[in-house]
């Protein structure tokens, strides 16, 4: 069982990771959530694998602290809005865990731990992103 302190002070570090992975996200257009994280990397990946391997993180560190079976994300290519609401869930499913009565503190800060560490890690990758080029223009034939 998670006293009011703890739970408390992991919740606002869940929050304050949370908000700067979106700060990071903010003002990126489609076009850049496809663009790349690594430049010059052969494979590397766009930010939106790079966030929906975050979601699956956490989506799994939530199965394994609450002892549950994991179950494998959707295959296909990952897009912006369902990653991000991948992201919301996985964040709701960490809260919902903190709050149980049942909740152990180790294992409670094991997860915020790797929650934190992920998102600070990405969120910096996204702002050092080398910029996008631009999407390919096509010149207008026929007219």
């Amino acid at each position: 069982m998670l006293d009011d302190a703890l739970r408390a002070a992991l919740t606002a570090r869940i929050a304050e990771s949370r908000a700067a992975l979106l700060a990071a996200l903010e003002g990126l257009t489609e076009h850049d959530f496809a663009g790349s994280l690594d430049e010059g990397q052969t494979g590397s990946q766009t930010v939106v694998q790079a966030l929906a391997a975050l979601a699956d993180s956490e989506r799994r560190e939530n199965a394994e602290v609450r002892g549950e079976p994991d179950t494998p994300p959707t295959p296909g290519r990952p897009l912006p809005p369902q990653v991000i609401h991948a992201l919301a869930g996985a964040s709701y499913r960490s809260r919902r865990y903190l709050e149980d009565p049942t909740a152990d503190p180790a294992s409670a800060e094991v997860l915020v731990d790797g929650i934190v560490a992920r998102e600070t890690s990405l969120a910096e990758r996204i702002r050092r992103r080398p910029p996008t080029p631009p999407p390919p223009v096509f010149p207008m034939v026929g007219r």
